[in-house]
């Protein structure tokens, strides 16, 4: 894991998947749109869950030293729920606001189940349709 992907994120975009393939492609088309290679991320719902595991572990460390979660756990509920239904996940390195904007145009012949924007300051649900 290099430095901007880290726990807590700020200018990404998340784009959850149908499946493994369907997360493939669309990382492809957003390559071929121009973002970096470096900037897209596939992770698939054994990565996800496996993840979820340490989180859970971590989470419960941190709870008893911070007494709090910062994550909202919708949320995160949320995002591990789609990986239990078999789903991936693209995570897009978007640092402005147009590079997720363009993300979610250059994906937009892609079967993307939910968009999530983690801005600098606040982050958004993005519904299609």
């Amino acid at each position: 894991m290099n430095g901007h992907w880290s726990s807590t994120p700020k200018g990404f975009l998340v784009a959850i998947l149908e499946d493994d393939g369907q997360a493939e492609e669309a990382r492809v088309a957003l390559a071929e749109a121009g973002f970096a290679e470096r900037d897209l991320r596939v992770y698939t719902p054994e990565q996800i869950l496996d993840s979820w595991e340490r989180f859970q572990t971590e989470r419960s460390l941190a709870q008893r030293v911070a007494g709090a979660v910062t994550d909202d756990p919708a949320t995160i509920e949320q995002y591990f729920g789609y990986a239990r239904q078999g789903r991936s996940a693209l995570w897009v390195h978007v640092p402005e606001e147009a590079d997720a904007k363009r993300a979610v145009r250059g994906l937009a012949d892609h079967q993307v189940l939910h968009f999530r924007h983690y801005g600098h300051d606040r982050q958004d649900d993005i519904h299609i349709g």
